[in-house]
């Protein structure tokens, strides 16, 4: 479907290149760094100037460019710059000054009056502060007309949409207009208050009571005295300026722990040094917080105050949990989650399930409504409901109070709420949820495509709000910007970004009142992304990339009717074969239908077949235009660098079955690679295999099953699954939640499942394998351990079997520093090269480099 088009390696060793188009070159190493970024770039309020940075430039600038003219504005050294009063100034760092710039004549003010200035995005006032004799002075300057408003011994200061200031000037509330009178606000002292702008409204603290105040009215409204409330034993009750309002029954109080803090007790120098694990800690040694003196404010006991009845309610106790309140002045119920009972299982669980309790705020009761959650509950903005996604029950539910349980609410859509491809041994997670509606009382959800509306005051049915125009498309909507927007208007239009599944491609639409989606951007041929949206709506600065498209800035208007490219940062591209990449689908040996990405040289000949690398992780079919940065190897092998360089590289999808992934890649992986070689793309003579990771363990697996590959590279891949369910990473968590929960797949504990865990353990049948082994594996890895990768070394060489361990001594699971990455990179290609195109063992392959050579001779020639 296509809506709406926008306007608009070999080298790596110096031989084996195959033929390109007479006027591209092959891609190598020594063109990396020709590759260019570009900063993530800003738009203005109107959308009429955009800014970006360009990293890698020798002359770092911010580029200013007017969507309109084309005019574009270098600035040097610049650092700290946005966009303030609606886009009409800039305001930015050059060096040590600060700059403003009016943007219609390029009018620049060094700014040396004050080291700081406050502005706002839509807003014309700017203002500073300086000592005079006098005390503090405020000025606020209005950069549209040049006025400025001057405040003697004004410290803070706030203002509303139509022109009011709100300021504190020792210790009296002065308000009035910028160019007027200014009168007390109250003739108290006032320590502190809270403002809204849009409403001229807000809190002050006086002495120790809390008054509302209205610009609209003359004599705030008394709302509490912190005298009445009685602080509970050992805590300190913050007296502020809290931001409610004269409707406000219940506050959830700032308290603090008052009691004095223990001293920790100074270790003895001459005491043994004793790790202790215990069986029944309820958080095993390497995960414990260091401080168990230091209390946080989330260990703290949770004080609601009423202040119609002027009762203090605990409604959580000390070390409880997570407290979510409405955000509504008035309500009856908190909910609080508890994830005490579920903390044993942080080693094989990895993230903790919570209980959740209705707390009543007027009586502090709590009544247990939900167990074993895996998300937390939300309430809705009016206060009236909350929602929670039951993973187990995989549907969204509302809570009953007076039945104190909560209800499914999702079902009557018709579809599933939750991932469906879901492939983990736990429960899947929802699609989630888009907002509210309604002043709340309407909560939106994504199924895999739509949008559903669910009424929970249970007057209408659900629906689609999208007309089902995702599903009959296979187009999943999101938000824009966000998967969760808070409160939607529903009058208004609202931008959705797309995923087309058919085409793998990125798009925007917009959804109109109604539920009619138009599509903006929903191309075939290349995905588009929504960076940064104009503050009126109206424009957007948008990328848009492929395979062989690099994601440059572009800009566009509201419906993108009018598109425009800024920039054009990587040219050079086209002087290299880049090749292009496609979706493959073929039926693996479970009978099921496989994707994965192919990815063929420039001018491919389909009369001909070609050496082949597969590289997978996961599934990657999704990622069809996702353009590929050529760079140094960090683990896996540069696509375009060896695209370029006459492979075909291949990135089969693989699905599980739990407890038996390594069997599920098997199935996925070399069914897919028999497709190809059936398809003639393929030569089975020259087809190589790699993997990192949890990629790598299910390398060594296939390994173990198949000679179909001439060679295998591992990297960082556990080999021995029942050693690295209970090895620990360097984070402190063993890998029994990896096998249990997470990747692995695996389902069960190693005694309920020992033998799943040994057929996943490639180790065990090491002497099967019949393809050399280039395995990397560093000392420091803290995610596999080293140990993983030597023992597959070590049993290949018992066995007299050919391979190579490379050990970037005290590196972790890749390679983050360029020196060791450059020498990878060439040792991979040279192993791939060897077995893949022929050429010859360079001699680190032959000779091996003994403790003496390191350092000295990397022994890459021939």
């Amino acid at each position: 479907m296509r809506k709406r088009s926008l306007l608009l390696y070999a080298a790596l060793t110096g031989a084996g290149i195959l033929p390109a188009a007479a006027q591209q070159k092959v891609l190598d190493t020594a063109a990396y760094k020709e590759w260019k970024r570009i900063g993530i770039p800003v738009i203005s309020y109107y959308g009429d100037w955009v800014m970006y940075d360009l990293p890698d430039d020798d002359n770092p600038q911010k580029h200013l460019v007017n969507t309109q003219t084309s005019k574009e504005i270098l600035l040097d050294n610049t650092s700290g710059a946005d966009f303030f009063n609606k886009g009409k100034w800039l305001k930015y760092n050059v060096n040590d000054s600060l700059m403003l710039m009016r943007l219609k004549d390029g009018k620049k003010i060094r700014w040396t009056t004050t080291s700081f200035i406050s502005n706002s995005q839509t807003s014309p006032y700017i203002s500073y502060n300086y000592k005079t004799a006098a005390g503090s002075r405020l000025v606020i300057w209005n950069t549209d007309t040049n006025d400025s408003t001057i405040l003697e011994q004004a410290d803070r200061y706030s203002l509303s949409g139509k022109g009011q200031v709100v300021y504190l000037r020792g210790d009296r509330l002065m308000a009035g207009p910028l160019k007027g009178r200014h009168t007390a606000l109250f003739s108290g002292p006032v320590t502190d208050y809270s403002f809204n702008p849009d409403k001229e409204e807000g809190t002050l603290l006086s002495g120790t009571k809390l008054y509302a105040f209205s610009l609209k009215k003359s004599t705030p409204q008394l709302l509490m005295d912190f005298n009445d409330i009685t602080a509970p034993p050992g805590y300190r009750i913050t007296q502020k300026a809290y931001e409610i309002t004269p409707g406000t029954t219940q506050l959830l109080l700032e308290v603090s722990f008052n009691t004095a803090r223990k001293t920790p007790p100074k270790p003895n120098p001459n005491a043994a040094d004793l790790e202790l694990w215990t069986w029944n800690e309820p958080v095993s040694q390497r995960r414990q917080r260091r401080g168990v003196y230091d209390r946080t404010m989330m260990d703290d006991a949770k004080f609601i105050y009423h202040l119609d009845t002027k009762q203090l309610v605990q409604v959580a106790p000390e070390y409880a949990g997570m407290l979510f309140t409405p955000q509504s002045g008035s309500y009856n119920y908190a909910l609080l989650t508890d994830q005490s009972r579920y903390e044993y299982m942080l080693d094989w669980k990895y993230s903790l399930n919570a209980d959740i309790y209705l707390v009543n705020v007027h009586t502090g009761e709590r009544k247990l409504v939900a167990e074993d959650c895996t998300d937390n509950p939300q309430w809705s903005p009016n206060g009236r409901f909350a929602v929670i996604y039951n993973g187990n029950e995989k549907q969204w539910q509302v809570l009953k109070p007076e039945e104190a349980k909560f209800v499914t609410i999702s079902a009557a859509i018709g579809y599933p709420v939750y991932e469906e491809d879901f492939d983990l041994p736990k429960a899947p997670p929802s699609y989630g949820m888009a907002g509210w509606t309604d002043e709340g009382n309407t909560v939106i959800v994504y199924d895999r495509y739509d949008m559903w509306a669910i009424d929970l005051t249970g007057k209408q049915s659900a629906r689609c709000i999208t007309g089902g125009y995702g599903r009959q498309h296979h187009v999943s909507f999101r938000l824009q910007g966000a998967d969760y927007g808070g409160m939607l208007d529903l009058k208004k239009a609202l931008l959705l970004r797309s995923f087309n599944e058919q085409t793998k491609s990125g798009g925007l639409y917009r959804l109109n009142p109604g539920g009619k989606a138009i599509a903006l951007a929903d191309d075939p041929a290349y995905t588009v992304k929504v960076i940064s949206v104009a503050g009126n709506g109206n424009a957007f600065v948008f990328a848009r990339q492929s395979y062989r498209q690099y994601p440059d800035i572009w800009w566009g208007n509201a419906g993108l009717t009018a598109v425009k490219r800024l920039t054009n940062r990587n040219p050079q591209q086209a002087q290299y074969g880049w090749g292009s990449a496609k979706v493959v689908e073929w039926k693996n040996y479970e009978g099921k239908q496989n994707q994965g990405l192919l990815y063929l040289p420039e001018n491919f000949d389909t009369t001909r077949t070609y050496p082949m690398i597969v590289d997978f992780y996961e599934t990657h079919s999704h990622d069809l235009h996702e353009y590929l940065v050529p760079g140094y190897s960090t683990s896996t092998i540069d696509i375009p660098t060896y695209v370029s360089n006459g492979y075909v590289v291949f990135r089969p999808d693989i699905h599980y079955t739990t407890g038996k992934p390594g069997e599920s890649a098997y199935n996925a992986v070399v069914s897919g690679v028999m497709d190809l070689i059936s398809r003639g793309i393929a030569d089975k003579a020259h087809i190589g295999l790699q993997g990192h990771s949890f990629a790598g363990f299910e390398v060594a697996y296939i390994a173990t099953r198949s000679n179909l590959f001439k060679c295998v590279n591992i990297g960082a891949g556990a080999v021995n699954v029942t050693y690295n369910y209970t090895a620990v990473r360097s984070n402190g968590a063993p890998g029994m939640f990896k096998c249990e929960v997470e990747q692995y797949r695996l389902g069960k504990t190693l005694w309920e499942d020992k033998e799943a865990y040994i057929a996943n353990s490639p180790i065990f049948n090491a002497d099967k394998i019949t393809s050399p082994l280039l395995i990397f594996h560093n000392d420091k890895d803290g995610a596999v351990a080293f140990t993983q990768g030597l023992d597959l070394f070590l049993a290949m060489r018992r066995l007299r079997k050919p391979a190579w361990l490379l050990n970037y001594k005290g590196l972790n699971h890749t390679l983050e520093e360029e020196i060791p990455q450059q020498d990878w990179t060439l040792r991979m290609g040279q192993f791939f090269d060897h077995y893949l195109k022929d050429k010859p063992m360079p001699r680190w392959m032959k000779e091996g480099i003994s403790v003496d050579e390191r350092k000295v001779d990397p022994k890459y020639a021939y």
